[in-house]
Parts: structure tokens; C-alpha cells; sequence
């Protein structure tokens, strides 16, 4: 299969041909046989894509006559399997090899360290120009740097053979204990050889592990969250239940990004992996937030259900249902999007699409919006009594188009949502008492001292009744009147019962009528004076003695 591969990389000359074989190469078809030609690992490139960048006249090929080829080989043996042939293209160390380890061990280390944290990039490995005359021995491919230890990777030519040098090999071990990757080698073989888009099967082991002890710390907070938010808050706020699982599982995939240095990933395997755990969010946000509108609606209908809106529950499941479609769209075309698929066409085509219905429809959606506007501010309930325009009248129905209301005179009033949601409304329900004010005209034949008298006795009157409040009481002799000399007389009482409150205002009135007759005043009649004459009209002059 790698010598089908090497024919291939070579047949495929244009550009537009190895861009289709580094799709398939990238996409892991045969993970243990498609070779993936990496780059540098802080490019964002795959790792197919360093084909691309290799001269025709210089493609890599199997073999050790020249630094590119020789590494490119030590590559395809390790990902093979074939440690003993990797091993063989290792110099071994002026003292030998370390004692307890193996040359294969040493193969295998020098792989990790390669992944982890130099991905060769071919193109810049020398080519058939290393073997020109005067041509240096000696080939450095790049520079591993850490804290601990510095690692310079080296290539030798060694009998017209280009091999890892020794100095490389020397400082292997200590390089893979210091960035972590040492106790790799040690793994049995297998767990190393078969891999699956670029990731080792015991990286894969890992994986799951850390997913699964991702999603049993999860679960046990979502456990203790549930009983614990019901034991203290009670059934009330159960709904707020629905969001923990999908909230488990957001932890499990941010524990997962976090522990994934833990995983010693090459370069194509963290990107990989990196798009997975990625995709994987926008699901457990989308998931989430679909979770929330869930918790939101639900609370919404039960308000609705408890003020007597029986339907606005339908509307409230539509926008529910809309809102939904419109969450998982959107984290679908964002997981697409992650994995390169761009859909920006098809996204704006929908907002446009959108834009015409909302356009055409737009009466209905402003009766639709007043109608949640009416239900969220509270602005009516069935059963208010209420004043629209001069007219009162009692809310019998808030719909999802209109509200209906009965009026005074019986009929029935339909207003819609937009409309009402616009209005000036006088919520007479919510009045938190009544206020009484009336004029009282006596007549003229009223002495100073009988008015102040009378006006003493109103206001105590107004004060000695039970559902008057005292501090508003008061009444004032407020001036002459055409017929009559004017009383107002003011009170709040501190009543909502209308009939209680009229029954008070009669008992008031008939006091203020005896009142008035103790004090022997009496209440005016309109009256007016008129003063008539005669006159000898225009031109004409009246006789003497008439």
C-alpha cells in the first residue's frame, strides 16, 4: 500500500489532483495506511497539504538517499509498525545504547517527540541538493526546546545513507521525559499501531475514558443539583431540572478539551480531535439553549394557565416549536461550518426568505407581539375591569389575535392585541380605594356662624365613618355660587367593593341632610332675579308720568 501511495504522490502532478488526494488522504480512508504528509505543528494547514508544497522535480519518495526521503521513511516505517527497520535508521550512540532499552524503544520515543512537538514539514527537509559536492554531512530538520533540555533533530550521512544522528538519538529519552511522552514507548505495539483519523488506539482508550469520567461527574452534580434544588426551593422550580443533563454533558466536553494534552496527540490528530470536540460543543450549547426555552416556555404557560389565558398556551407552543427548529439549524450549520462547509449561502437565503414572510405578515405578528406583550406585562387578566377609550368595560377573553371585553352596556368589545397593546388603558380593578368629593350648595339666608358650624360637623362626620381613612377627611366652605353658598366636602375610602362603597356614600349624604336641618340652614334651589322695565322704544320718548 506504500508503494501504491508513492506511485500516486508522483502520477498526481496538477494541483487541483493532489488537493483531491489530500481530501481523501485527511479524511483517514485505511487510518494504518494512508500516509498524511505533515506540516508544522503551529500551522493551521493539514497535514496533507505539506504534499503540496514539495517541487515535481523533488517528490518525496521511500528511501534513505537524501535527508527529506530518509525522514519521510522513518515516518512510514513507524506508522507501519516496523520498529526494527526504524530502529535501524537510527545512529547508534559513542556509548552505546542505554542499558534496559532497546533500540525499538528509542524509535518509538523519537516518533512521540516528532508528534508532539515537531511535525516535519518535507518541503523544507533538503532534497537531492544534500548529496551535491561540498554538501555538508550533517542536516538539521529542526529544534525541540523546553525548560529541561533543548533536542536539535539531525540527520547524518552514513555510507550514502542519510540516518538519524547520534547526538539525536542520545538525547531522546530525556526530551520524551520532559515534555511527558516517555512512558509511551513502553505501551504494548498495538496500542500504537492501529489508529483512526490519525489518533492512536490507546489515545482513543483515553478518550472515552475521559468522556465517560467527564459525564459520570456530570451526572452526579446534575444527581445532587436535582435533589438538592428540590429539597430547598421545592416542586415550584422542578422545570429548571431540564437544563443539568445537557449542562453534564457541556462539562464532559470542556473536562475532555482541558485533559487533552494528557492524550501526547500529534499534530493531524489534535486538529482532528479539535474539530470533534468543537462540533461536540455547539451541540451541547445548542442542546442547552434548547433545554432553556423548554424551562422557559413552560413557566410562561403555567403563568398563562393560572391568570385564565387558556389561548395564548398555542401560541406560546408555536413560537416554542419555531424557536427550537431555529436553535438546532443554527448548530447544525455551525458543526457543518467546523468541519469546512460553508453555508453562509444558505443561511442568508433563509434570512431573506424570512424577512419577505415577516414582511407580508406583519399585521398579524404586531397582533401576535401585542397579545405577548398584554400576557407579559400583565397589563390585563380576565375578570379586570377596566376603561378603553371612555368606555368601561370587564376582560372576558385575551386571545392570541384579540382580546374581548364586556361592556357596561353588555355588548361585546373585540380589540385587537396590536391595538390594545398601544392604548391607554385605566385598570379600575386596580384601584386601591375610592375617592369622594360632592358640593353641598346652602342657601344665602346662612349666617357665618351657622356655615363654620355646619362645616365642623361635615367633617367630623366624614371622620367617624368606618371605611373613610381620617387623614383624608376634611370639608371647606369653597365659595359663592350663582344660587348657593358652595360645601365640598372630601373623603378616600378604603374599600374595593363598589356596592359597600355607594352603600357608605348614601349613609353620609342622608347625615349631611340632617345636619344642615339642625343648624336650621337649608340646601339652595337654583334661583335667578329678574328685573323688568318698560321703555318707549327706539326713537320714540316715554310721556310724562308714565
Amino acid at each position: 500500500m506504500i508503494d501504491l501511495l508513492r506511485r500516486l504522490i508522483a502520477a498526481f502532478a496538477t494541483p487541483a489532483a493532489r488537493v483531491a488526494l489530500a481530501a481523501v488522504v485527511t479524511a483517514g480512508v485505511g487510518a494504518s495506511d494512508a500516509i498524511a504528509l505533515p506540516q508544522d505543528a503551529e500551522t493551521e494547514e493539514s497535514p496533507a497539504e505539506a504534499v503540496m508544497q514539495i517541487p515535481d522535480d523533488e517528490a518525496v519518495a521511500r528511501g534513505s538517499d537524501t535527508p527529506r526521503n530518509a525522514s519521510f521513511t522513518f515516518i512510514v516505517l513507524c506508522r507501519d509498525g516496523d520498529w526494527v527497520d526504524a530502529a535501524d535508521m537510527l545512529e547508534p550512540p559513542a556509548s552505546g545504547w542505554p542499558e534496559g532499552v532497546p533500540p525499538t524503544r528509542i524509535a518509538r520515543a523519537l516518533k512521540s517527540v516528532l508528534d508532539h512537538r515537531l511535525w516535519i514539514d518535507f518541503a523544507s527537509v533538503p532534497g537531492v541538493s544534500a548529496n551535491a559536492p561540498g554538501a555538508p554531512d550533517r542536516v538539521t530538520i529542526g529544534v525541540i526546546d523546553t525548560p529541561e533540555t533543548v533536542l536539535e533533530v539531525e540527520m547524518i550521512r552514513v555510507d550514502e545513507r542519510w540516518i538519524f544522528a547520534a547526538s539525536t538519538v542520545q538525547g531522546v529519552p530525556e526530551m520524551a521525559r520532559a515534555i511527558g511522552v516517555w512512558w509511551v514507548s513502553a505501551l504494548p505495539e498495538f496500542m500504537v499501531d492501529v489508529r483512526v483519523a490519525e489518533i492512536e488506539l490507546w489515545q482513543w482508550i483515553g478518550i472515552v475514558a475521559i468522556a465517560c469520567a467527564g459525564l459520570l461527574v456530570g451526572w452526579g452534580l446534575t444527581w445532587l443539583l436535582r435533589h438538592g434544588i428540590l429539597s430547598m426551593l421545592g416542586p415550584a422550580v422542578a422545570p429548571l431540572i431540564l437544563i443539568l443533563t445537557p449542562l453534564a454533558f457541556l462539562l464532559s466536553v470542556l473536562g475532555m478539551r482541558i485533559a487533552q494534552p494528557l492524550l501526547v496527540l500529534s499534530a493531524p490528530a489534535r486538529e482532528n480531535l479539535s474539530l470533534g470536540s468543537r462540533a461536540a460543543l455547539v451541540f451541547a450549547i445548542a442542546w442547552l439553549v434548547v433545554r432553556w426555552i423548554r424551562v422557559v416556555s413552560m413557566a410562561v404557560e403555567a403563568q398563562m394557565a393560572k391568570r385564565g389565558i387558556t389561548d395564548g398556551v398555542a401560541i406560546i407552543r408555536m413560537f416554542r416549536g419555531a424557536a427550537i427548529a431555529v436553535v438546532w439549524l443554527l448548530g447544525v450549520a455551525a458543526s457543518l461550518q467546523i468541519f469546512g462547509l460553508d453555508l453562509s449561502t444558505v443561511i442568508a437565503g433563509l434570512g431573506i426568505g424570512t424577512a419577505a414572510i415577516a414582511l407580508a405578515s406583519q399585521q398579524t405578528l404586531a397582533n401576535l407581539f401585542g397579545g405577548a406583550s398584554v400576557v407579559a406585562d400583565q397589563v390585563l387578566n380576565v375578570g379586570d375591569t377596566c376603561m378603553i377609550d371612555g368606555k368601561i368595560s370587564t376582560v372576558e377573553r385575551i386571545g392570541v389575535r384579540s382580546t374581548q371585553l364586556r361592556t357596561a352596556d353588555r355588548t361585546l368589545l373585540v380589540v385587537a392585541n396590536g391595538d390594545l397593546a398601544q392604548a391607554r388603558i385605566e385598570k379600575l380593578s386596580a384601584r386601591d380605594g375610592f375617592r369622594h368629593v360632592a358640593t353641598l350648595g346652602l342657601r344665602y339666608e346662612t349666617s357665618p356662624d351657622t356655615m363654620l358650624a355646619i362645616v365642623a360637623d361635615l367633617e367630623q362626620r366624614l371622620k367617624e365613618e368606618p371605611l373613610v381613612d381620617p387623614k383624608s377627611a376634611m370639608a371647606h366652605f369653597t365659595g359663592f355660587g350663582e344660587s348657593s353658598l358652595n360645601v365640598e366636602v372630601r373623603a378616600m375610602f378604603r374599600t374595593l367593593d363598589m356596592p359597600a362603597y355607594r352603600a357608605a356614600v348614601q349613609r353620609l349624604n342622608a347625615d349631611f341632610m340632617r345636619i344642615v336641618a339642625r343648624h336650621g340652614s337649608g340646601f339652595a334651589f337654583p334661583s335667578r332675579t329678574v328685573y323688568m322695565t318698560q321703555d318707549a322704544g327706539i326713537g320714540r320718548s316715554v310721556p310724562a308720568g308714565r
